[in-house]
């Protein structure tokens, strides 16, 4: 394209896009055309000195063009350091979401240390009313962020309650913020928890602690991945989660021997939460959302001293036929492992790709190959997940974050000449040409 075939931008969506893109090739091309001077020919004002272009471009294209100093991305880093640790940078003011965030992530951790405290008494009442408050402020955070109804509203006003507007019941919230099957498991959860807090409000049973929890361990997880894949790992609760629910209290083997002999203790109306939750449908059962099965198998230690309950962590249908007797007895928990999830921004992806080939190669390359391996949906789709093994999208933030193994994908297709116009669908330069 040259000066002599210069388009003046449309009203449309896709000729705006064109017409970014067109921007981009020329100053991507490198032929010594400033932004100031691409603003003049477009728009006829360069008096932004380039900040209108790079966000035109970045609207339409989703490709970042202007180069943020290491003192500003450092500032930026720190200030989200800041906030996801529950404070604020000096003369910021925190957002709603913030606050319910904030406020979810306490009530988690607070419920975190009464359960993990041997000495507890009001254990799982006490855990399950912090628990479903965590659920609460995260639901209202995820509905805040995606501009969902969250107010309980008249007539299609919001409901007052002392000048404060009232927000839906839990399980409404929950409901909206976490919709479709694949969240079947952790609504379920959910709503177990709110159940059981209801039915042991103010009654002391120590019993109730040791069965419930599979649901404790679903629960929790559930919180932290939600956490992560919502807001990024910054507000996790523990960079690895695994099992953080001590086991202290439930080593007595009298106790262990028959989980149902302990459980009619209870009161009936608690017993009926219990069985109303394990007679649910196969598919909810095994379903690692709503539940996580644990075997309490008596092992006898190398000094011979009286055995303890030790926990190993089996799936289903994994499980030795010599100790399948025995595990009927018990509650089952599979153990899900995952690798350090996606942490590396496009810019500096960018930046390696482009150390270790013999080609220049800059942000738009990189969007390019990414649509070109569906790591990425292409052009006009809303941006979301594809490929969990190399990518993940961060709604809260709107952007991409991808892992070493995707660098070096990516450094193996585009070393080569072919592979480079193959992937981004553009002829290569060689550095320094």
């Amino acid at each position: 394209m040259g000066w002599h075939d210069w388009t003046v931008p449309a009203d449309s969506e896709g000729e705006e896009r064109e017409l970014a893109q067109q921007l981009f090739d020329l100053w991507d091309q490198g032929q010594g055309i400033s932004k100031s001077e691409l603003e003049r020919r477009t728009w006829g004002d360069g008096s932004s000195h380039g900040r209108r272009f790079d966000r035109f471009v970045r609207r339409h294209l989703g490709v970042s063009t202007s180069k943020p100093s290491k003192q500003t991305d450092r500032i930026s880093e720190l200030e989200l350091q800041v906030r996801s640790l529950g404070s604020h940078p000096v003369g910021t003011h925190p957002t709603d979401i913030e606050v319910q965030l904030q406020h979810s992530r306490a009530a988690c951790l607070a419920a975190l240390r009464i359960w993990n405290d041997p000495q507890a008494s009001f254990r799982t009442g006490s855990f399950s009313l912090l628990f479903v408050a965590a659920w609460n402020s995260l639901a209202l955070a995820l509905l805040q962020t995606a501009g969902i109804e969250w107010r309980r509203l008249d007539a299609g006003k919001p409901v007052l309650r002392e000048g404060l507007e009232v927000s839906l019941d839990t399980m409404d919230l929950v409901s909206r913020a976490f919709e479709g099957d694949d969240h079947r498991g952790l609504r379920e959860n959910v709503r177990f928890w709110l159940d059981l807090r209801n039915c042991a409000a103010h009654r002391y049973l120590p019993v109730l602690d040791i069965s419930v929890i599979p649901y404790a361990q679903a629960g929790l997880l559930n919180y932290e991945r939600v956490l992560s894949d919502e807001f990024g790992d910054v507000y996790q609760l523990a960079e690895h989660l695994s099992v953080p629910l001590q086991l202290s209290g439930f080593r007595d083997p009298d106790v262990l021997t028959s989980r149902r002999r302990a459980q009619a203790a209870l009161p009936l109306d608690v017993q009926a939460l219990l069985s109303r939750a394990e007679a649910a449908s196969p598919e909810l059962l095994t379903d690692e959302t709503f539940m996580m099965r644990v075997a309490f198998i008596p092992a006898v230690p190398a000094s011979g001293r009286n055995p303890d309950a030790v926990a190993y962590f089996v799936r289903p249908g994994e499980v030795p036929t010599e100790l399948s007797d025995m595990l009927s007895r018990y509650v089952v928990m599979p153990k899900t492992s995952r690798g350090p999830r996606p942490n590396i921004g496009a810019k500096r992806v960018t930046e390696e790709v482009q150390r270790r080939i013999p080609f220049k190669f800059n942000t738009g390359n990189h969007a390019a190959v990414a649509r070109f391996f569906s790591v990425r949906p292409p052009k006009g789709e809303p941006d979301r997940t594809i490929d969990e093994r190399f990518c993940e999208y961060v709604p809260a933030a709107k952007i991409y974050v991808y892992n070493q193994k995707w660098i070096d994908h990516v450094v193996e297709l585009v070393s080569s000449a072919d592979g480079f116009l193959e992937g981004t669908g553009r002829d290569p330069t060689v550095k320094g040409s």
